[in-house]
């Protein structure tokens, strides 16, 4: 591989998936998503998955969602939560996606399905239902976007491993040393171990959380980064640089972390102390990951 090769860095600016992709934080990521869909599903890749009438159907739900303003509206908040749904398989299946490039398939009756979901659940309390699904567990459309998001992240897509971690996560919680940072350190494992990468665990002050050898990759996973310990940081990257001899660096932040402090973390990055250095938010580690692995 060229020396060129070797030190192209693979950043968060290439690499983003928008956290209104994953996470519904407020009425507006819903609208965001919604117009985001909405501006190219006339593009060639999902007028040949979708037939004209589902397409102009999406476009009419959304034209009345719209007249009626996006904020408080359960149907925007329905149709928001299926696309990410439906992102999320997609993401599944094809190990990361661009919506430039691919397409969801549309389902005839959409402005149906959504009506139905904006419509109270029936209360069942006592009866047992087969096949039941995330609507009905997770009736509340924020709690059911983060359980979808943690879902994918953790047990690629598997809904009943996840709920067995939060019961042995909750019989352990009041011993953990530090759960935010833990957790972010377990999906980092968890992806890596998904792509058969090995891991070194290090915990050493000195040095970053994590090595990949097969990738000669460090990476330092934060929960938070202040101007008073970003010196303490760039040390720390550059040691590991100095003993591991990396070639790639990435600094794991929070996928929640907001766009303004998420672009205060990339100052770093940017300023070229550290030349091999990507700061990524953790749900787009994956696919940080496949790039390394395809150029080496």
């Amino acid at each position: 591989m060229s020396k060129a090769k070797q030190t192209r860095r693979h950043s968060a600016t290439t690499l983003g998936t928008p956290i209104y992709h994953r996470r519904r934080r407020d009425w507006r990521d819903d609208q965001y998503l919604i117009e985001e869909v909405l501006k190219i599903i006339d593009s060639q890749n999902w007028v040949k998955q979708n037939s004209p009438s589902k397409i102009k159907a999406f476009k009419e739900l959304v034209s009345e969602i719209d007249s009626l303003g996006f904020q408080s509206n359960k149907k925007a908040s329905a149709l928001a939560m299926w696309i990410r749904e439906e992102l999320a398989k997609l993401s599944a299946e094809k190990n990361g996606y661009d919506l430039r490039v691919h397409s969801l398939s549309i389902p005839s009756g959409l402005a149906g399905i959504i009506s139905e979901r904006c419509r109270k659940p029936s209360n069942n309390i006592g009866k047992a239902k087969e096949g039941i699904s995330v609507e009905d567990l997770f009736p509340d459309p924020e709690i059911r976007s983060h359980v979808l998001e943690r879902v994918q992240l953790l047990f690629k897509g598997n809904l009943l491993s996840y709920l067995h971690s939060l019961v042995s996560n909750e019989r352990n919680s009041l011993t953990r040393e530090s759960a935010t940072i833990m957790d972010l350190i377990h999906i980092c494992e968890e992806k890596l171990k998904r792509r058969n990468l090995k891991t070194v665990s290090n915990f050493n002050a000195n040095e970053v959380d994590l090595w990949v050898p097969g990738l000669s990759l460090g990476i330092e996973i934060r929960d938070a980064l202040s101007n008073s310990n970003s010196g303490e940081l760039i040390s720390i990257l550059k040691n590991t640089n100095s003993s591991k001899k990396t070639k790639f660096l990435a600094v794991v932040c929070p996928d929640d972390l907001s766009d303004l402090l998420f672009h205060n973390w990339r100052e770093i990055e940017r300023s070229e102390v550290l030349p091999n250095l990507s700061v990524i938010r953790v749900g787009d580690f994956g696919a940080y990951l496949d790039r390394l692995s395809n150029d080496m």
